[in-house]
């Protein structure tokens, strides 16, 4: 029997020519089952496919893959806000369980105050991480 990962590659060739929407992304959901939408998620960015930012989710492994996701978050935002805010909410949710089990990382107590600033007001989120990427000489990120 094939593994989910390539039941998934078989599913998505040939690649699709536009990013994995909400719709396909449950389409997929479907043909996979059971298949949790963790990793589903997981799967889907793995593939390197371009995804609607609400698939993609919030990505934070690192401070820019972070703004990124958080950033293209905010565009969809007045179009699904409940969808995006829950998307958040579960990050925050689990960078603190990871504060927990590491608390001297202070990297991800920052990646929990941006998600905090995003949750505060998303439309103006990525003016503020292109603002706060000045003041502290990072690079902004790719949008």
């Amino acid at each position: 029997m094939a593994s989910k990962k390539q039941q998934l590659q078989q599913l998505l060739t040939p690649p699709p020519s536009a990013p994995i929407d909400e719709v396909r992304a449950a389409e997929l959901a479907r043909a996979l089952a059971p298949i949790s939408p963790a990793y589903l998620r997981q799967l889907l960015r793995a593939s390197g496919l371009p995804l609607s930012p609400t698939v993609e989710g919030v990505v934070q492994d690192s401070l820019d893959h972070l703004a990124r996701t958080l950033s293209a978050l905010s565009s969809v935002y007045p179009q699904q806000p409940q969808q995006t805010r829950a998307l958040v909410l579960e990050a925050k949710a689990h960078a603190k369980l990871a504060l927990r089990r590491a608390p001297h990382r202070a990297d991800r107590q920052q990646k929990i105050d941006w998600m905090i600033r995003w949750l505060e007001n998303p439309t103006i989120f990525p003016l503020w991480v292109q603002l706060q990427q000045r003041a502290t000489g990072t690079p902004p990120a790719a949008p």
